[in-house]
């Protein structure tokens, strides 16, 4: 009887509790729950490169505080923003009068909620709410749905860019051409990156590019295929810059991270050949890692 008593006090102290909760948790706003759905997924996936405050780093990376409103003043802005995520972007750009040579990947792999909750996020976030346009409505899932068909190049994204206005515009002067030059990496290279990536890597993303003690991202299969498959090697190695090596990302020479990315590119497939991958960005925004079919 004791025990039945006992067990009837806990579960009645757990429902006060939970109950509670629960209740709260229905009776929040549905854009309160969006914010911080958004705000999870940007710091997993987009923090490491335009920083926890939206602020970017200059000459590697373009801010978002104080730029997402702009480029949602065109008619066409959202379609531009959402497709950005999901096609990724390269191309030289200007934002906010700095001048911008990367690449963003692709990141069709993201749900289409995640993507419509980042989107909500972002523009919302570090005072760009203050700025939207007027009747701005948030993003949903079912538009974002709607623009992954047709798919879409980086390049072709970097195209859709001109329609935004002063500082969103594409800069003046020539820009790289992205995707119009055949990867190529040396054996040596491939060397060089493994060496690399067992010192400084392998702790998180594990011997076989999956299986990282810490959680790292897969590097390898799907995930990898995803990502970067269908941009350049501008993408990838930018990436790797604003990531790696965790406790000091970018602090690895220009050299280190080509020769990484030539380890990475020999691991998913990727045919050696008899010249070094460049080390940089503009050779290797030329370079298309996509496949032939």
């Amino acid at each position: 009887m004791q025990r039945r008593f006992l067990r009837a006090c806990v579960s009645g102290a757990l429902i006060a509790v939970l109950l509670p909760a629960a209740l709260l948790s229905a009776a929040l706003p549905a854009r309160a729950q969006t914010a911080d759905a958004g705000s999870a997924i940007y710091a997993a996936n987009c923090a490491a490169c335009h920083q926890v405050g939206g602020g970017g780093i200059t000459g590697a990376f373009p801010p978002l505080a104080g730029h997402v409103p702009d480029l949602l003043k065109p008619a066409d802005g959202r379609s531009y923003l959402g497709k950005v995520l999901l096609f990724g972007l390269e191309g030289k750009i200007s934002v906010n009068g700095g001048s911008y040579e990367g690449a963003m990947p692709a990141w069709q792999a993201l749900s289409d909620n995640d993507i419509a909750a980042v989107l909500n996020y972002v523009s919302n976030a570090w005072d760009n709410g203050k700025s939207l346009p007027p009747g701005f409505k948030p993003f949903t899932s079912d538009q974002i749905k709607a623009l992954r068909t047709p798919p879409l190049t980086a390049a072709a994204v970097y195209a859709l860019r001109a329609s935004t206005q002063a500082d969103g515009a594409p800069a003046s002067g020539a820009a790289a051409t992205p995707g119009t030059v055949p990867v190529s990496f040396t054996a040596d290279q491939v060397a060089s990156g493994a060496e690399i990536y067992d010192r400084r890597c392998a702790d998180c993303h594990g011997s076989t590019l999956d299986n990282g003690e810490f959680g790292g991202a897969p590097l390898n299969g799907a995930y990898f295929r995803q990502h970067w498959g269908g941009g350049t090697v501008a993408a990838l190695v930018a990436f790797a810059k604003a990531k790696m090596p965790p406790d000091r990302p970018g602090s690895l020479t220009d050299q280190n991270y080509a020769d990484l990315a030539a380890f990475l590119l020999d691991a998913n497939g990727y045919p050696k050949g008899d010249k070094e991958l460049p080390s940089d960005t503009a050779s290797q925004q030329a370079m298309s890692l996509k496949r032939a079919p």
